[in-house]
């Protein structure tokens, strides 16, 4: 008798430890294959954690279409997996499909407790939330979904940016992002980078948004630079007018600062000046003063201008000074925001100093097709670095009666040969 126990509790034992094996077996297998490998199929098609895998990528796959035979299989699995919130997830969308809403935002809310980066769950709710005007609710979400995806948090804030086009959304999404600056700014960067016009762009910034334009790290430069890479160069400097709140008048001179007043730089159309190892160009006393060390060639001042087509004449002061060494300087302008040295030119006047104050002109004539231009003080080394020192100031540009050409060869001939320079007493 005692025999027919030991050998029933040893079968008993031996079908224990063969299920435990099993188990065991398609654990590993679960956790060392992909959810849609052909032995996961084989071998473990139901158990909880391959089937939560495996459903979830195909939510995502096929934009959360799932049929009812998955939904049954994703709902045992839940039963047997209640702390999985890849379920939670799963159910949840399934039930916004559905037409239950409220239902669906407890679901998610419930995953969302037991696994607070499942990231898919945050977008879930942050759309719910938006939709239903929980602005708070709508900001933390956002927060999260910062702090989860650190770098990658472009594509959060991207999608925020298409939430504001969408007419069920525009309210509560500009209103989110007037209790959320940073959350402001990321949208509307990811806005100026896209194809929005820049009216929409102005609406939707609060005051705080708008005074942050200005940042060199935020939505204004992009957007500009934008505007300016499409050639689209007057409305690019209008809406540059309107971010750095440049006055009428002064947006209206050919050259931004001509006076090189002491102001906050905002480039493109106003002065981006050089402080590197091919020297310095800073303003001082309504002075440009030039440090140029002669050892590279490089460009040391520089401006984007929109001139309409026709003759200028340019002109510049030049204090006392000794520029007669191997390296030299010259302002050169040329179409376009890239401003090639050898192509486009349409300016190119040495700037040279003498023992009194010198002040040197030329003429200019801008042919058409010549939508934009660059005004480029340059610095052109020699055979050895020969560094010189100019302080320039009194820049002018202005329209002269006379025909305009349309050749570009013309406009450079025309300001190389009229160049003059006379003593300023």
């Amino acid at each position: 008798m005692a025999t027919a126990r030991g050998f029933a509790s040893a079968a008993v034992l031996t079908v224990a430890g063969v299920w435990v094996g099993w188990l065991s077996f398609q654990s590993t297998m679960v956790r060392t294959l992909p959810a849609t490998s052909p032995a996961i199929a084989r071998f473990a098609p139901g158990y909880p954690d391959a089937v939560l895998t495996r459903t979830a990528a195909i939510l995502v796959k096929r934009h959360g279409m799932l049929d009812t035979a998955t939904l049954d299989t994703v709902r045992r699995a839940a039963a047997h997996a209640p702390l999985d919130a890849r379920a939670y997830l799963i159910l949840g969308h399934q039930q916004l499909l559905d037409g239950m809403p409220a239902r669906a935002v407890a679901t998610l809310e419930a995953g969302q407790r037991l696994d607070p980066r499942q990231r898919l769950i945050h977008l879930l709710l942050l759309d719910r939330y938006l939709r239903t005007a929980r602005y708070a609710d709508a900001a933390t979400q956002f927060s999260v979904l910062a702090r989860i995806l650190g770098a990658t948090q472009a594509p959060i804030a991207t999608a925020m940016a298409k939430m504001t086009m969408a007419p069920e959304t525009h309210d509560a999404v500009r209103h989110t992002l007037r209790i959320d600056p940073i959350l402001e700014r990321s949208v509307l960067i990811a806005l100026a980078k896209s194809d929005t016009a820049p009216d929409t762009i102005f609406a939707l910034a609060s005051p705080t948004g708008r005074a942050d334009a200005r940042d060199k790290e935020s939505w204004g430069p992009i957007l500009v630079t934008r505007l300016v890479e499409r050639g689209q160069y007057p409305m690019a400097r209008s809406v540059w007018q309107r971010i750095y709140g440049v006055a009428p008048a002064q947006a209206a001179a050919p050259i931004i600062n001509a006076g090189f007043h002491k102001t906050a730089a905002s480039p493109p159309f106003d002065w981006t000046l050089t402080a590197s190892g091919l020297g310095a160009a800073d303003i001082r006393n309504n002075s440009l003063v030039v440090d140029y060390y002669g050892r590279d060639s490089g460009d040391l001042a520089r401006q984007l201008l929109v001139l309409q087509p026709g003759r200028y004449r340019f002109a510049f002061t030049v204090d006392p000074g000794k520029t007669d060494g191997a390296a030299k300087l010259y302002w050169s302008l040329a179409c376009g925001p890239t401003a090639p040295i050898d192509r486009n030119q349409l300016m190119n006047v040495s700037v040279t100093a003498t023992a009194k104050p010198h002040r040197i002109t030329a003429e200019i004539v801008i042919p058409t097709g010549c939508p934009a231009q660059t005004l480029i003080l340059r610095g052109e080394a020699g055979d050895f670095p020969s560094p010189l020192s100019v302080t320039l100031r009194d820049l002018d540009l202005r329209t002269v009666s006379g025909p305009a050409s349309t050749g570009k060869a013309v406009g450079t001939a025309t300001a190389t040969s009229a160049a003059a320079s006379e003593t300023t007493p």
